[in-house]
Formats: structure tokens, sequence, C-alpha cells
């Protein structure tokens, strides 16, 4: 199981935090699987910076989603 430090858009931290966002569309370049973990690092894309906050999930399920999007996959967290 591996750790993946991701940075996430302060739009969708906030869903994420409260429990009502539990799953991630995301570029499948590092290799996702179960049980993983993610840090989601809130992203500032103006300021260009992190804000300071984070939040972290497991991964629960890894949905190949490339028949519609070429190399992505959705990602199921709790």
């Amino acid at each position: 199981m591996t750790t993946h430090e991701l940075k996430i858009w302060p739009e969708h931290y906030e869903p994420v935090k409260r429990n009502l966002k539990k799953a991630e569309l995301r570029k499948n370049d590092r290799n996702y699987q179960p049980g993983d973990t993610l840090v989601l690092r809130c992203w500032d894309r103006v300021k260009e910076e992190y804000t300071g906050k984070s939040v972290v999930r497991k991964v629960t399920h890894v949905a190949d989603v490339g028949d519609w999007l070429p190399d992505f996959v959705l990602l199921s967290m709790e």
C-alpha cells in the first residue's frame, strides 16, 4: 500500500472534508490500488500555493474509466 500526496482544489476539498464527495477522478499515473492512502492537500490555483488544509482518505475501489477518459481512473474513498 502506498501513500499519495495530491493537490485538490478548494471547491472539491470542502465536500471531501464534509464526507459528501467520496470519489476522485484522477489521471492514472501512480498505479493506484485499493488500500492506498490519499493525502489531499488543498491547493490555491490563483496564489499557486497550498492553503495548509489537508484531508486523508483510504482508496476503497479503483474503477478504470479509460473508455471515456483515456488514462484516468475513478477512485472511491472512505
